[in-house]
């Protein structure tokens, strides 16, 4: 089984959108922007493809702002523009703004060893920089964890959470994982780096990494709804605003908690709470200098450069990327558990898009939408993922409807829907996980049929074999998929498990 889930990765994997105008160009030309924007979003909410807040600053003027959907599922009550978000990844620029704070105080330098303020790692010849740029190298935190703590409890059982950033700190110190390549070699996206900088930030400023953002950068900057936070299990008084994360079900009607992680106690690569408004006014205070010189926040929307003298397209917190016309713009986005969250901001003109979502989405292109509305373009949905256009026939009409259902899609609107084996694939595990193997199977039978060349095709559909009790087929495919890819991982250990009569457990 290979089931891959967006985790804080860069925007760059936004999929496709439609090429459907969701406006006549007309149209969008005798309404204003505001109402292009309220239409935009009201469509996507209504096809189940936004949950959440938006607000877009034109020319430095606010020009739209609304609330979509639900901030909570137990009890449910409905979004506002005060509810506050988590903003995942894109706390990093919140860390980043930190430890600029701090080298303009002197107390570090950004191309200072890392091992001046966390001695007890192994790693050599990693500096500040290196963190900030994504280009240090250093193992995943989150798999190292996952891998070695506390392996017997669930990531949502209380027991297993984490205290803090320290117990991360002291898991790579002692397991000293080898890093992936030398420092500057490449670029490779790091929550490890942005969690270790939080780290250093305690460590320099004497104050936890909370306070030392409330007192230098959200009181500053007027954010009075914006903290680090942690979490707690239901709704609680000190937020009464916040949204909390949720998922929908296999059958896309009922719908989950997604909102408690053994790992939300780390603060650095993620763990900052904000809503729309607050994230305006931190896009207001960047044109100023008022938290650390222009200077300073001209090095953070530069690029890095590697040791072979490639630029990437990240500088300190921020993705750098340049518009067809020229302008630069900056932006972020994060993702965990129920949240998706993203900012965007044109510098040269003066323009942010903010959006928050709290309901597990995978439609991240919205964003380009409205940005195209910005710039009177004609603006499109993003395309329907098929999961989302038949797993509700699987619960209403059975498993042989939904694949009629999907063939005809395929044969007659391809256009307005995305067919990946990933979606069919995530599709089969949900149901097998809700017990209902049948129809797993038929789906995940589905899914080989339409990408016969795929590897993970075969090994998840002799998982869901493997569940029906159909041992003997199960191998075959299970060695099916290591002919085709000899590297998969855990195969080998479990055909070999198998040949000698252990069938594993069901996770």
């Amino acid at each position: 089984m290979r089931i891959f889930h967006f985790t804080d990765q860069r925007y760059a994997i936004a999929l496709a959108l439609t090429t459907l105008p969701f406006l006549s160009c007309g149209q969008q030309k005798e309404d204003t922007h505001a109402q292009q924007y309220a239409r935009y979003l009201s469509e996507a909410h209504a096809r189940g493809q936004f949950n959440g807040n938006a607000l877009v600053v034109e020319h430095g003027e606010l020009v739209y702002q609304g609330s979509f959907g639900i901030k909570s599922i137990d009890p449910v009550a409905p979004l506002t523009l005060n509810s506050v978000f988590r903003l995942g990844s894109v706390s990093k620029q919140f860390t980043a703004m930190a430890i600029m704070m701090l080298r303009e105080q002197g107390k570090l330098e950004y191309d200072q060893d890392i091992r001046d303020f966390l001695p007890e790692l192994p790693y050599e010849g990693i500096t500040i920089r290196h963190l900030l740029n994504h280009v240090s190298g250093l193992p995943d935190y989150n798999r190292l964890m996952d891998e070695n703590w506390k392996t017997d409890l669930t990531f949502t059982d209380p027991k297993k959470s984490i205290t803090g950033n320290e117990d991360c700190v002291k898991m790579l110190a002692e397991l000293h994982p080898p890093v992936l390549f030398k420092p500057s070699e490449k670029w490779e996206y790091s929550n490890t780096g942005y969690m270790l900088l939080a780290t250093m930030v305690v460590r320099i400023s004497g104050v936890s990494f909370a306070t030392y953002l409330h007192d230098h950068v959200f009181e500053p900057a007027g954010m009075s709804h914006t903290v680090v936070y942690h979490y707690v299990l239901g709704p609680d008084a000190n937020m009464p605003d916040r949204a909390f994360g949720f998922s929908m079900e296999w059958n896309g009607v009922d719908m989950l908690p997604d909102d408690v992680h053994y790992l939300n106690a780390a603060h650095g690569d993620g763990g900052v709470f904000s809503t729309v408004g607050d994230l305006m006014k931190w896009d207001r205070i960047l044109y100023t200098d008022k938290l650390v010189s222009r200077k300073t926040l001209e090095e953070a929307f530069t690029p890095s450069v590697l040791a072979n003298g490639d630029t990437t397209d990240y500088g300190f917190g921020w993705f750098i990327e340049r518009t067809p016309a020229g302008k630069k713009v900056v932006h972020h986005s994060g993702g965990w558990l129920g949240f998706i969250t993203n900012i965007r901001r044109e510098i040269d003109e003066d323009n942010c898009i903010i959006l928050l979502t709290n309901n597990s989405t995978r439609y991240f292109g919205l964003t380009d939408g409205l940005d195209r509305i910005l710039h009177d373009q004609p603006s499109e949905l993003p395309r329907i993922f098929i999961r989302d256009a038949i797993r509700r026939t699987v619960q209403d009409e059975g498993v042989e409807a939904a694949i009629a259902k999907y063939k005809k899609l395929k044969a007659e609107r391809q256009r307005d829907y995305l067919f990946e084996e990933q979606e069919l694939n995530v599709f089969g595990y949900q149901l097998l996980w809700a017990d209902r193997v049948d129809d797993a199977v038929a789906i995940l039978r589905l899914n080989m049929e339409e990408y016969p060349r795929s590897a993970n095709v075969y090994d998840s559909f002799g998982d869901v074999l493997l569940a029906n009790g159909d041992t003997a087929a199960a191998l075959t495919n299970f060695k099916k998929t290591l002919a085709m890819d000899p590297a998969f991982a855990g195969l080998q250990e479990k055909i070999k498990g198998l040949e000698e009569g252990v069938v594993p457990a069901r996770k």
